[in-house]
């Protein structure tokens, strides 16, 4: 009996790998069509909504949720923001974050393989070419070793990195862990706003969205010091280069 239960969810692993590869080159090559299924996920858009989804699955909601987070780093349309506050509403501060890391992980994990082992003409399809550009030239000057300060700047599109970092030299155990510990900051603040709206605290959450854009904009302010602090203009990142 074990054997057989193995044996499907073996077989079931293996489709949806397979599926969700599939679903992930329609995207890269074939935009117009993706553009046409992308209607059926705009709820992905709207937490009022992504919630009602992950509800419906019932005792499998945790499950569908780190799904979820995973696709979200794949696919660039869904924002980030808004899995990660659902996460704290639905299921508070700590459980919460504790899935958006697991579901951030593992969709990490996939685009970094996916880049590892497609190489760069399958990164232009996902990442602007200026960015690719643009990272290629920091990483040339400065090395792999401060990437990690990027992981921390909110509003940084840290899936982008994921794609860029699958590039590199970098190996895998320093990359696992630069994207988990980097994450972290934000999507425990995610959570915890998410958990502030839960138990209508609302005052908790104004404080905290106020924090979090206070946050933000020191750091805008400070990206000059922070430039000279690594020694690379860090704007230059998203700017587009010419030749």
């Amino acid at each position: 009996m074990r054997s057989v239960s193995r044996n499907y969810f073996l077989t079931g692993l293996i489709a949806f790998s397979c599926g969700l590869v599939a679903a992930i080159l329609l995207y890269v090559y074939h935009e117009g069509m993706w553009k046409e299924l992308l209607h059926y996920y705009r709820f992905f858009f709207d937490p009022k909504k992504l919630k009602s989804f992950i509800v419906s699955y019932g005792q499998y909601a945790p499950f569908v949720f780190v799904l979820v987070q995973a696709l979200q780093v794949i696919f660039a349309p869904i924002p980030g923001e808004v899995t990660g506050f659902v996460g704290g509403l639905l299921f508070g501060t700590l459980k919460g974050t504790i899935l958006s890391t697991c579901g951030l992980t593992v969709g990490s994990l996939f685009a970094f393989f996916l880049s590892r082992y497609l190489g760069m003409r399958f990164v232009e399809k996902v990442v602007k070419r200026e960015y690719v550009e643009a990272f290629n030239n920091f990483v040339t000057h400065k090395g792999l070793s401060l990437i990690f300060v990027f992981y921390l700047i909110p509003g940084f599109p840290k899936d982008s990195l994921c794609y860029l970092l699958g590039l590199t030299h970098i190996r895998v155990l320093d990359f696992l862990i630069m994207n988990v510990v980097g994450r972290l900051p934000g999507t425990f603040m995610l959570s915890l706003q998410g958990n502030a709206l839960r138990h209508a605290e609302y005052k908790v959450l104004a404080l905290l969205i106020i924090a979090t854009v206070l946050i933000v904009l020191a750091l805008y302010i400070s990206r000059r010091f922070v430039a000279r602090l690594i020694g690379y203009p860090i704007h230059l990142l998203f700017r587009k280069h010419k030749n």
